[in-house]
């Protein structure tokens, strides 16, 4: 799935230098840098790819190095939940660093998308001789638990509309409109496709949010972020 470029040494390490707001590759010494970029493979792929499977074999972490993922869990009657979106920058899939079980759920890329593929035996050599790095992994696992704890404690404290309205104000915040159908919605709220139209027209009708085709626009984000309180 995806194409796989075809990109010397320092074309890799000159695309991962643009991750440095992002990444710490500046902790890093040369060689280990270069044990890194060895070790990627910048993988291309169209809107609306799986990058991979739930249950397949986990031998890599990934970092977005442009473009949209989604993380999704579906069951076995086709219901889907959006675990999380991933942009730029942002790593998806570095269980697979820690652990050689199946991956847990299903990436597919949200518009065309560009991929690093880090092998899980150059990262932990990386990491075993660099503290820090190690340290920065940690922060990235902890940072991964406290947004599960968090959409956990909106599913049981929150109703449908208050889940929305958060999760609208938190796509605001992603900077640019993402490209965002109902489904998406309605899989990243626990909710159906046909609560979200309905929650949606409230909030376009109040005045709140401009809906179009793939995005949805804030008018007032002081009287939505009302709505995740009542």
């Amino acid at each position: 799935m995806g194409i796989q470029a075809s990109l010397d040494l320092d074309s890799l390490r000159t695309m991962a230098r643009t991750l440095d707001d992002v990444l710490p590759l500046d902790i890093l010494p040369e060689a280990d840098k270069d044990e890194l970029a060895r070790s990627m493979r910048l993988r291309i792929f169209p809107a609306n790819e799986v990058i991979y499977h739930r249950g397949d074999a986990a031998v890599n972490a990934n970092v977005v190095f442009s473009g949209l993922v989604k993380v999704m869990l579906l069951d076995e009657n086709g219901h889907e939940a959006l675990v999380a979106l991933h942009g730029r920058g942002e790593f998806f899939g570095e269980m697979a660093l820690f652990s050689e079980q199946p991956r847990e759920a299903t990436v597919v890329t949200v518009m065309p998308t560009q991929v690093f593929q880090l092998s899980r035996e150059a990262c932990w050599l990386v990491l075993h001789r660099n503290p820090e790095a190690s340290e920065f992994m940690m922060r990235e696992l902890a940072q991964t638990i406290q947004k599960l704890s968090a959409k956990y404690e909106d599913l049981v404290f929150l109703d449908a509309p208050g889940r929305l309205a958060k999760y609208l104000l938190e796509l605001e915040h992603a900077g640019e409109p993402l490209p965002m159908t109902q489904d998406d919605l309605a899989a990243a709220i626990g909710s159906t496709r046909f609560t979200v139209n309905k929650v949606l027209a409230d909030y376009e009708k109040r005045g709140m949010i401009a809906v179009d085709r793939r995005s949805v626009k804030i008018l007032d984000a002081k009287r939505l972020e009302q709505e995740t309180h009542r």
